[in-house]
């Protein structure tokens, strides 16, 4: 029932901003080598439609050769101008419940947050593709197994990354 109500009150939220719903496949970004589908809303923020604000939400998967199947789940929020972005998007790594045991430690990442400047290419036809670079910030938790609060911390080094999505607007 919850889940119904968050999904009504996203597409009228996106309706009554003449906003447009487009779903997209992303590899790298801060999915890192992972690929996720996203939904996102291009929310028009002016008169001359120039600007947009798009909020993406979407699930995804990590490539496989890590040492168990690894779930993603992927949020941003651009600002675009024309064809032209700036964002961040943000993507949680956890184990897969349906592939394999839920409750092992990941060698992975927890988080990844990734600021990025981004580039549009769209067609006539929906279908747009989407490049990006910015920069990987990578946090873990940190696991007390005496205590019931894991807090997060920044993993290592700032690396650069880039991404690419290709979607179709409806």
């Amino acid at each position: 029932m919850k889940k119904g109500v968050i999904c009504t009150i996203l597409l009228w939220g996106a309706f009554i901003a003449n906003g447009q719903i487009a779903f997209e496949a992303q590899i790298g970004g801060s999915n890192f080598l992972g690929i996720s589908l996203n939904t996102t809303f291009d929310i028009q923020l002016s008169e001359s439609g120039n600007h947009y604000i798009v909020p993406s939400l979407g699930l995804g998967i990590l490539v496989p050769g890590w040492n168990e199947p690894t779930s993603i789940i992927h949020t941003g929020l651009n600002y675009r101008y024309k064809k032209w972005g700036l964002g961040a998007e943000v993507s949680g790594f956890m184990s897969n419940p349906f592939l394999g045991n839920e409750y092992n430690i990941s060698s992975f990442v927890d988080m990844i947050i990734y600021p990025n400047a981004n580039y549009t290419f769209q067609t006539k036809t929906n279908w747009y593709f989407k490049i990006s670079v910015g920069a990987y910030f990578a946090f873990s938790k940190q696991f007390y197994y005496e205590s019931s609060k894991n807090p997060m911390y920044f993993a290592g080094d700032v690396i650069p990354g880039a991404g690419f999505s290709t979607g179709y607007k409806f």
